[in-house]
């Protein structure tokens, strides 16, 4: 990958091991992206834009929108993503209309927000296909950063985590709250990733 701005660093650890597992991460998602090969995409929640780089960059023929929360995360991704429109918006009202993207990706997002239910609706809504999703896989995640002596106070719960899914407790959620089907579920470790099918 390019040199990319970032300052938080999360998806560029130099531990070996938290390495291989991020690499095998966004190389999952990307390879899900490039089979769809979606004329338009909006990335919702795209942080500083390193996962958004690492699937979209090479997507020649794909119109490319992401969007996050954060201004000053806009900003980074804007940078690191010059091939895309990058904007502030906020995931309960993605101002879009109905059906206006091939594909909406939100990747390590919908276990940070209060109202998953909302957010949800909102990607199916603007999605004209498929609606790309990832979230940590509990309790997998929270083991795991024990393993490595981080956030023990919290009992391995990364700050800002509110929401909490096992793989099977994901997909009942998503069958639950959005009127699509699993198109495919991917589980590398430590993560689910489920790609919808409207």
């Amino acid at each position: 990958m390019k040199k990319v701005y970032s300052k938080h660093a999360k998806y560029l650890t130099k531990n070996p091991i938290s390495r291989l597992l991020v690499t095998h991460f966004i190389t999952t998602i990307r390879k899900i992206v490039h089979t769809l090969q979606p004329h338009t995409l909006l990335d919702c929640g795209c942080g500083e834009g390193i996962i958004l780089y690492a699937y979209s960059h090479d997507l020649n023929k794909t119109h490319c929108y992401a969007m996050d929360s954060d201004a000053h995360e806009v900003e980074d991704a804007l940078k690191n993503n010059p091939h895309c429109t990058v904007f502030p918006a906020d995931i309960y009202h993605i101002p879009y209309k109905d059906n206006s993207f091939d594909l909406v990706v939100c990747t390590e997002v919908l276990e940070h927000v209060k109202n998953p239910q909302l957010a949800l609706k909102e990607l199916v809504r603007v999605s004209q296909k498929y609606v790309l999703i990832s979230v940590p896989r509990e309790p997998l995640w929270r083991i795991m950063n024990i393993l490595r002596f981080s956030y023990l106070k919290d009992f391995g719960n990364t700050p800002g985590h509110v929401n909490h899914w096992s793989k099977k407790k994901f997909l009942r959620f998503l069958s639950k709250n959005a009127s699509g089907y699993p198109f495919c579920v991917k589980r590398p470790i430590p993560w689910t990733i489920v790609c919808l099918k409207k």
